[in-house]
């Protein structure tokens, strides 16, 4: 009995259910795109955070007196970020756990991860930029200018700011602007695959299997 083969379907030929799924599997990529970006907006954020509260700062020198009545020669003293501004450490740490909990957590879980993010964020930005314009109101009140003048009035001379402050800034921004993104988008992205609880799973289910008498293979 002769046999047709059937002709090349055309590409404009495609089945309803697949020109349905292809706009979903469209938003499925740009939703772990997206989630991608953000994991990767937390972890350049804080890296620039950390980084920085480790470095100096600002330097100056340090010497008791107030002008005509100075009674000591000038100390050279250098500031860290962690040592002017210790909160702006936790909150790069804060960030930094952010990665984590944005792959981890669920919709509303991720929501709540990416208002931390940017409350850390402004907080970050606010603190560091505030030192990087005018950082001798955080240097005055140091524990490092009351182990130079312990008791009386401290003269800061030579005052000069590095980089840090700027680039913790912006880390603080980066942070801000991944936690608004999270904020708005995280509904839409994926959650955790579930196949790692079944992979777990498995063994037991076999166990049962062969008490019942069955072949789990």
């Amino acid at each position: 009995m002769p046999t047709t083969t059937p002709p090349d379907r055309h590409p404009d030929d495609r089945t309803a259910a697949e020109q349905a799924a292809a706009p979903a599997a469209d938003q499925a990529r740009r939703a772990r795109r997206e989630r991608m970006l953000a994991i990767v907006g937390c972890l350049v954020g804080a890296a620039a955070v950390l980084f920085s509260a480790g470095s100096t700062w600002v330097s100056a020198r340090v010497q008791s007196g107030v002008g005509e009545k100075v009674v000591a020669a000038p100390l050279a003293v250098n500031w860290s970020g962690s040592s002017l501004a210790p909160a702006v450490t936790a909150l790069g740490l804060l960030g930094l756990a952010g990665t984590l909990a944005i792959i981890a957590t669920r919709r509303l879980g991720r929501t709540v991860v990416g208002i931390l993010v940017l409350l850390a964020g402004i907080a970050i930005l606010v603190t560091a930029g505030g030192i990087a314009i005018d950082p001798m109101g955080a240097v005055r009140g140091t524990d490092e200018v009351h182990a130079v003048v312990p008791v009386g009035e401290p003269t800061i001379t030579g005052l000069s700011r590095s980089a840090g402050p700027w680039l913790a800034s912006f880390g603080g921004l980066v942070l801000a602007v991944t936690g608004a993104a999270v904020v708005a988008r995280a509904r839409t992205w994926p959650a955790m695959s579930g196949r790692y609880q079944a992979r777990v799973a498995a063994p037991v289910d076999a166990w049962d299997a062969i008490e019942r008498g069955q072949d789990p293979t």
